[in-house]
């Protein structure tokens, strides 16, 4: 079995405010507390030889460094696939500006529609690809790991590890974590992908 952290970085000034794939902003002053609180829980229950991996985003690696420092100094090793999605053209947007630039997307999303194809931006098949390939390296890995990422990654994840759909309902807050138990690599090798893909 392999125990598996996803952890969502902690807040910026964009939290729950703008679309933010790609840009870097840095945690905020909230964000810090969140991190050094986060960290402080997760501690206890992190075992020696665990592995911490992290999205190379400054936000990411900032709330990884939190967990590092908590648990005696882990090595942080950022993988590029626990990137955020692109969000291509409404990177930076409010939901309400979406509305105006996107009126589709933002009917998508409105809707609870997981397989989004962001204008500009990634497609649902290739943000599902890259995660399913990271998921599948960890699990093979057979050791604990703590991942620290971002909202989109993790809904995929947490299908992956439930074997089924991405669903909305997965998504975690800043600096919230959830922990998942794995018995096996999937036996397919195959990407679970959101429908319509």
């Amino acid at each position: 079995m392999v125990e598996i952290v996803l952890v969502r970085h902690a807040s910026t000034a964009w939290s729950g405010v703008r679309y933010c794939g790609r840009s870097d902003p840095p945690l905020s002053p909230v964000g810090l507390a969140e991190a050094a609180a986060l960290a402080e829980r997760l501690a206890p229950s992190i075992r020696p030889g665990t592995r911490l991996i992290s999205s190379p985003s400054r936000r990411a690696v900032a709330t990884a460094a939190a967990i590092a420092d908590a648990c005696g100094g882990m090595t942080i090793e950022r993988d590029e696939r626990w990137l955020e999605v692109d969000f291509g053209l409404a990177e930076g947007q409010t939901f309400e500006q979406l509305q105006v630039t996107s009126t589709a997307t933002a009917a998508a999303l409105s809707g609870g529609l997981m397989d989004v194809d962001w204008p500009g931006g990634e497609t649902a098949s290739s943000l599902a690809a890259r995660v399913a390939a990271a998921w599948d390296e960890l699990v093979a890995a057979d050791r604990p790991a703590v991942v620290v990422t971002h909202a989109g990654p993790i809904i995929h994840a947490l299908a992956f590890a439930g074997e089924r759909r991405p669903d909305v309902s997965d998504l975690l807050g800043p600096a919230d974590a959830a922990r998942v138990t794995v018995a096996a690599p999937r036996a397919s090798g195959s990407p679970v992908l959101p429908s319509g893909t």
